[in-house]
């Protein structure tokens, strides 16, 4: 790992702070835009998902990102290793959901439920690829490229996700927009 400099950490700071602050307004931007094509009721349907997805994702993580990030030497092993813890919980998170679908969509009355979880939910193994990269390029304190990965990744994955809405898929426009966010994501 290269010698981190003042002046090198002052100018990854402000990538980092233009990524949080552009990447925000973007998806705003393409927040409110779908809004105005789509139905309260495809959202809610998102929420949902949201719930067990985010809660899947914390499980998946489960601060090995952090550590890898924080530990003094880091070597191919390291990541190898929570690159297969990550994608291994993943998978056994994404059978849970996918087994449970029915069980909450009964829950919830809410049919096409089932359906959107059980899609939505492939964004998990996206997840377990990106925290590893994450974590190395955090490392190597590129957060220029962090913040031209995630400028890009929710540009493109808008304009998916507002031309599928625009053609009247609906919940589906919302489910796609953000796989897609997730596999453009490099």
């Amino acid at each position: 790992m290269k010698e981190i400099t003042k002046a090198s950490a002052a100018k990854n700071s402000i990538w980092k702070l233009l990524e949080s602050f552009l990447s925000k307004g973007v998806s705003m931007l393409v927040s409110i835009v779908l809004a105005r094509i789509l139905l309260p009721d495809d959202y809610g349907i998102i929420a949902f998902t949201s719930v067990f997805i985010n809660l899947s994702d914390t499980l998946i993580q489960a601060g090995f990102s952090t550590a890898l990030i924080r530990k003094e030497k880091v070597d191919e092993k390291d990541y190898s290793t929570v690159l297969g813890i990550s994608i291994i919980m993943a998978f056994f998170l994404y059978i849970v959901i996918f087994l449970s679908a029915p069980i909450i969509s009964n829950f919830y009355n809410e049919p096409l439920l089932v359906n959107v979880l059980r899609v939505i939910a492939l964004s998990l193994f996206f997840q377990a690829f990106a925290s590893v990269r994450t974590a190395i390029v955090s490392r190597e304190m590129k957060f220029r490229v962090l913040f031209i990965c995630s400028m890009v990744s929710n540009v493109l994955s808008g304009i998916v996700g507002i031309a599928i809405a625009y053609l009247g898929f609906g919940v589906w426009a919302l489910v796609i927009q953000q796989l897609a966010q997730q596999l453009i994501l490099p």
